[in-house]
């Protein structure tokens, strides 16, 4: 009897243990704008403007001419289901040309084509958002990606995190260039991807990126585009703490059935 009544108090233990620590949302829904619908007008070369996703922060590099704007834009039809129908895009102000205009809807567009091995290089291309972190604390990244038959390019999702002084402690990185083309019947075979990481020790910030490495144009021509839409950022419980606490319902158990 007493050894069933401590298997009870460590089934109770575990439950405490992990709905105690709920997952707080970074990004996510409007949140940090995590499903990319609300847009403002970039400059990419004077006079043309193209909408890009709010809060992300956009880097755009060529390995011969070096850094550019026309890596990416926000667009209506790159996030169809089964991606979720989300509508912020109507929320704001419109700019002079975007999502919010165009459609509440948004995904964003990486443009392989844009990148070459001639005359400008293969391009790399990505959007991240930087928010503060804890040591220890565990971190998941979850998104939609997809792509057309013809793109050529390597694409990730990661976790990257940064001390203090921002310097680079550590990165956790999903490359799923492997499973965007495999068919799926969805639109540009859309899928669901994530990553997760633990932030190491002197941890101060954690940095979401996705990114496209090394895309160029395909010579066959066709449709090449990579596209992702609604992502979450979101805390995990941490792995070390939960281990701890098993450990002492086991510890628990051991005494009851001494006595």
């Amino acid at each position: 009897m007493k050894r069933n009544l401590a298997l009870v108090a460590v089934a109770t233990a575990v439950l405490c243990i992990t709905s105690t620590a709920k997952a707080v949302v970074l990004i996510g829904g409007s949140t940090n704008n995590g499903n990319l619908d609300r847009t403002h007008a970039d400059e990419v070369v004077p006079g043309f403007f193209l909408p890009k996703p709010n809060v992300w922060v956009y880097s755009g590099s060529r390995t011969i001419t070096g850094p550019y704007q026309d890596g990416l834009s926000s667009e209506p039809w790159a996030g169809p289901a089964p991606t979720p129908v989300t509508t912020d895009g109507l929320l704001n102000p419109p700019p002079p040309d975007g999502c919010d205009v165009s459609g509440p809807d948004c995904g964003v567009f990486f443009k392989a084509f844009t990148g070459n091995t001639t005359t400008d290089g293969p391009a790399t291309v990505s959007l991240t958002q930087t928010l503060p972190a804890t040591p220890g604390q565990g971190y998941r990244l979850d998104g939609w990606a997809g792509a057309e038959a013809n793109y050529l390019g390597t694409s990730i999702i990661a976790l990257d995190f940064f001390d203090g002084a921002s310097n680079s402690i550590g990165s956790v990185v999903n490359d799923i260039t492997a499973l965007l083309q495999v068919p799926n019947g969805q639109p540009f075979n859309y899928k669901n991807y994530s990553v997760t990481g633990v932030a190491p020790l002197g941890t101060a910030t954690v940095r979401a990126r996705i990114a496209m490495v090394g895309g160029i144009s395909n010579p066959a021509g066709g449709g090449q585009a990579f596209v992702v839409d609604d992502f979450t950022l979101q805390t995990v419980p941490e792995p070390a703490s939960i281990a701890l606490g098993l450990l002492g319902m086991v510890g628990f158990v051991g005494l009851v059935r001494r006595r």
